[in-house]
């Protein structure tokens, strides 16, 4: 096993001006010549695409990491940027090694891919094996194949002499897990494994994930946009977004204190309720009400200033009194527009407009809760989240 140091990494794709310095400093040590000092003409181009922008993430050895983001954010990058199938700015050690000039076929790590990548010549056993004969290693071959099997669990043994193309897409997915810990590797890395499955097959396959995890306790990355899987799957979670990484911590920590108003309206399903205020006397205006902020926030805050109040929508209160109650804080008059029933959380999600911005509040299925009528929302203070306007960070 091996902890994962990803530091300062930038990746840009695009046309390039020149190769990359780094690219030729290391085909110069390679070679045994002097590596060139920097030039303009190293610069990255300017209409490329950044895909990679600076990123830092730590991974503990045995740990499993979720790296979870939007579509676009550089997660798959970053994946492949430890993997060493990109090239890269910065540097990325496995424990205090530098992995700069490993190539990936000598990192000890098992891959598992969106779309499976399964060599279609072979059949499941001979998918599993490649690794062996590419090593000069076929006396291992069986008992690797008898072991993973077991390991897998009831019905794998049975996909062992088929080929590719006569299995469903989660029986692959099985066999390009088996591949990936078969080899028995002291990293695992995951690019979004079960998103091309149906959400019965996700389900009962994240588990299954996990279960291996927890059996063999590999340092492990798994990229997903799926927050279910995340919360399964990952120790801890990274947070990323337009090539950084945001936020690291527990699930539970960063749903509770999101560093910014990006994490906080990407983070959960729906996400906080994010609304424009401004500073005045004290309270802070937004959505057409007065807001009392704890006192601490107020240290950090002037009169004028323009700033974004958060609550997460199981944390607003409905009060069936429909009476004015003008003059009251941390209170909104609202009449609900529409219900979204979850049956299986035993949950509704009410949808509101006030002020022109949405608005979300939860409540148990059973409650009946009045359409189209006023009704009065308490966001109590304590669970009131308060971010800079310009910059979105946590105050």
């Amino acid at each position: 096993m091996a902890s994962i140091h990803v530091v300062n990494v930038s990746k840009r794709f695009g046309e390039t001006l020149a190769p990359s310095l780094r690219e030729q400093q290391r085909k110069a040590r390679v070679i045994g010549r002097q590596p060139r000092e920097r030039t303009a003409e190293d610069a990255p181009p300017e209409d490329g695409v950044l895909a990679l922008d600076n990123a830092n993430l730590d991974v503990r050895d045995g740990e499993s990491m979720v790296i979870l983001g939007p579509s676009g954010c550089g997660k798959s990058t970053l994946l492949r940027v430890i993997a060493g199938l990109e090239s890269y700015e910065g540097e990325v050690f496995y424990g205090g090694q530098n992995m700069r000039d490993v190539p990936p076929k000598d990192r000890g790590i098992g891959i598992v891919f969106q779309h499976y990548a399964l060599y279609p010549q072979f059949e499941s056993k001979g998918n599993l094996a490649f690794f062996f004969k590419m090593h000069k290693r076929e006396t291992e071959i069986d008992e690797r194949v008898r072991q993973t099997s077991q390991i897998m669990g009831l019905g794998f043994e049975a996909l062992l002499g088929r080929m590719p193309n006569t299995l469903s897409g989660g029986q692959k997915q099985r066999v390009a897990i088996a591949r990936a810990i078969c080899r028995n590797p002291k990293l695992l890395l995951f690019d979004e494994p079960l998103s091309n499955l149906d959400a019965q097959l996700r389900s009962s396959t994240r588990v299954e994930i996990r279960r291996l995890i927890n059996r063999f306790a590999i340092t492990t990355l798994y990229v997903t946009h799926d927050q279910a899987e995340a919360t399964i799957i990952g120790d801890r979670l990274a947070i990323m977004d337009r090539g950084r990484v945001l936020q690291v911590g527990a699930y539970r920590d960063v749903y509770a204190q999101p560093a910014n108003t990006f994490v906080a309206g990407f983070l959960g399903v729906p996400p906080m309720n994010l609304f424009d205020g401004v500073v005045e006397d004290g309270r802070i205006i937004a959505l057409n009400a007065r807001f009392t902020p704890p006192p601490r926030i107020l240290d950090f805050v002037a009169r004028g200033q323009r700033i974004v109040i958060g609550i997460r929508p199981e944390d607003i209160a409905i009060e069936m009194d429909d009476a004015p109650d003008a003059g009251s804080h941390n209170t909104l008059r609202v009449a609900f527009e529409f219900v979204e029933r979850l049956p299986s959380d035993r949950a509704q999600l009410l949808h509101a407009t006030v002020d022109g911005a949405r608005l979300i509040a939860r409540a148990p299925l059973e409650r009946e809760v009045p359409l189209r009528r006023p009704l009065r929302l308490s966001l109590p203070q304590d669970r009131l989240h308060f971010f800079h306007s310009e910059t979105g960070m946590r105050i």
